[in-house]
């Protein structure tokens, strides 16, 4: 495997949770990127920021990262290779998997650091 590139995505996103027979509203469908997630427990969002209107339960200000290409589904300790560095460094994140590759959610806040520490273990940087 080459080693792992990140691409930050230009926009801020948000963490949604919503009741688990709660169907998926349609601002949802806007978002640049959306990942959802359902369960008997929760229904579960990611999508833009602006498009989260008021009274949802939320978790505002999210930055996410792409693994650029394709990761084989075969490939194991893709995640701890860069989760490593950033729990070292106390670094909080959330990671979504598609079927092509994984994002990374890290708060805003904390991009910049996170840029730093993945930089700093050897892995590229797209901004």
């Amino acid at each position: 495997m080459n080693q792992l590139t990140f691409e930050l995505l230009s926009s801020t996103y948000s963490l949604c949770r919503l009741e688990p027979e709660e169907g998926v509203p349609d601002w949802v469908y806007l978002s640049a990127f959306f990942s959802i997630t359902k369960s008997k427990h929760e229904l579960s969002i990611v999508c833009e920021e602006f498009l989260v209107p008021k009274g949802i339960t939320v978790e505002e200000s999210w930055r996410l990262l792409r693994i650029t290409g394709t990761l084989d589904l075969s490939l194991t300790g893709i995640t701890a290779k860069f989760s490593t560095p950033l729990a070292e460094a106390g670094i909080n994140i959330c990671v979504i998997a598609t079927y092509d590759t994984d994002y990374l959610m890290v708060k805003s806040d904390k991009i910049l650091e996170t840029l730093h520490t993945l930089s700093k273990a050897g892995f590229g940087i797209e901004t």
